[in-house]
C-alpha cells in the first residue's frame, strides 16, 4: 500500500485503507489501531510542521506491520521522544508512537519506519 497525503481528509482515507486492508487480513483489532494511531501521528505532524506533502507505504513483514513515512520537503521528527506534561494540548505524539512501536528509525532514503508487533 503505497499513499500520498496532502490533505486532513486524504489522511482520513488513508486511516480507513488502511483498517481495510489489515482488517482483511485478519491482524488482530488492537494491532490496527496502533498502526493507525502510528500513522495519524506521524503523517499529522507532516501536515503540520512541514511545507509539503506526506508519502506513506504500508505492508506486513514477518509478524510485524511495517509503515514508512516520507516527506515532501525532508522533515524529520527528533530521534528521541518526552511525553509532555498531562495537561498539555499538543507534544504526545511521538512519545505515543514509540509507546506502541517495536522500533522507529531512519531509511536511508529519507523517512521514518516503524514497525508494530502483531
Amino acid at each position: 500500500m503505497v499513499l500520498t497525503i496532502k490533505t486532513q481528509l486524504e489522511l482520513q482515507a488513508a486511516l480507513a485503507q488502511l483498517d481495510e486492508f489489515l482488517t482483511a487480513q485478519q491482524i488482530a483489532e488492537e494491532s490496527v489501531f496502533h498502526s493507525k494511531l502510528v500513522l495519524s501521528e506521524l503523517v499529522g505532524n507532516v501536515l503540520r510542521h512541514s511545507q509539503g506533502f506526506a508519502r506513506f507505504h504500508g505492508e506486513l513483514q514477518d509478524g510485524y506491520v511495517q509503515l514508512k513515512i516520507y516527506a515532501s520537503d525532508c522533515f524529520l521528527p527528533p530521534k528521541t521522544s518526552a511525553c509532555s506534561d498531562v495537561l498539555a494540548e499538543s507534544g504526545r505524539g511521538l512519545f505515543l508512537v514509540d509507546s506502541v512501536c517495536v522500533e522507529r528509525s531512519y531509511t536511508d532514503d529519507g523517512g521514518i519506519q516503524v514497525l508494530i508487533k502483531l
